[in-house]
């Protein structure tokens, strides 16, 4: 498989994280179990053949996935097909960042993988057929840059509090409360959580609990071998069941087992 990165230039990169973009995936594998990461991605698939989205017990179809979507916030993983031959354009925005790109209210998403024309065409469509079209990674890449600074050229802004609180707790998620933010912002803890769910897509609670969880995905990283008390204390846990339990929630499995499954990219797991 071919893979290549690009990183947006100021004033794009506060808002988009990383573009992916790959081609020739040859998995041994039917599925992908994909963990809640915090952010927003908008998903370009550059080849014909329809994704889909799967129960994650039965691993029946629930959802059919064609040429370019959103894929929102989530309360728990995802199962999502491997399909030989797949090229993709994934478009990561930063945490609490999305608003101004895809300007819908990022709540609507939550748990959601939505079809992009729904809120981005004309101009998703004619994307998408340029990237196809592009002989060079980096033709794909500028074609991306393009669309994403003319949509953020329309002067659509996040709210300065949800910007001062998602900071604070990507920093410390396992330090801050929902409490203190909100005094800091000088918002109430109601309009805090409607502020979050318009410009991040869950509420703050839920925002530091899936933070925490990266956090201990992060720190788990490539190790054989794990002290799981030094990542409980590391973490914010309460003690070791709390951080079994919350991983579990969002991964479906226990760290031990997530520890054994880990693929090359620490938050998509293949499912045999």
């Amino acid at each position: 498989m071919t893979v290549q990165f690009c990183r947006p230039q100021p004033p794009l990169s506060q808002y988009v994280e990383l573009l992916t973009w790959y081609a020739g995936f040859e998995p041994d594998y039917a599925y992908e179990r994909i963990l809640p990461q915090g952010v927003v991605e908008l998903v370009i698939d550059l080849t014909e053949p329809p994704k889909f989205i799967y129960d994650n017990d039965s691993l029946s179809i629930t959802q059919t996935c064609r040429k370019a979507w959103i894929a929102g916030l989530r309360h728990e993983f995802i199962t999502i097909s491997a399909l030989p031959g797949s090229s993709m354009m994934v478009v990561r925005f930063r945490e609490g960042m999305a608003y101004p790109l895809l300007q819908l209210p990022i709540g609507l998403l939550r748990n959601q993988v939505l079809p992009a024309d729904l809120t981005l065409d004309p101009d998703i469509s004619r994307l998408r057929e340029q990237l196809v079209n592009a002989p060079t990674p980096g033709e794909k890449f500028a074609f991306t840059l393009a669309f994403l600074n003319q949509r953020l050229g329309r002067g659509i802004e996040i709210h300065p509090a949800v910007v001062f609180a998602v900071g604070k707790i990507l920093a410390k998620p396992a330090q801050v409360t929902v409490d203190a933010i909100a005094r800091k912002t000088g918002w109430s803890h109601k309009h805090l959580i409607a502020l979050f769910d318009k410009f991040v897509g869950v509420s703050p609670k839920e925002f530091m609990r899936i933070c925490r969880f990266q956090k201990s995905i992060a720190a788990i990283g490539e190790a054989n071998s794990v002290d799981w008390s030094n990542i409980v204390h590391e973490c914010g846990y309460y003690d070791q069941a709390h951080f079994i339990k919350d991983f579990k929630r969002f991964s479906g499995l226990s760290p031990a087992t997530y520890l054994g499954e880990r693929g090359d990219d620490l938050n998509y797991l293949p499912r045999r």
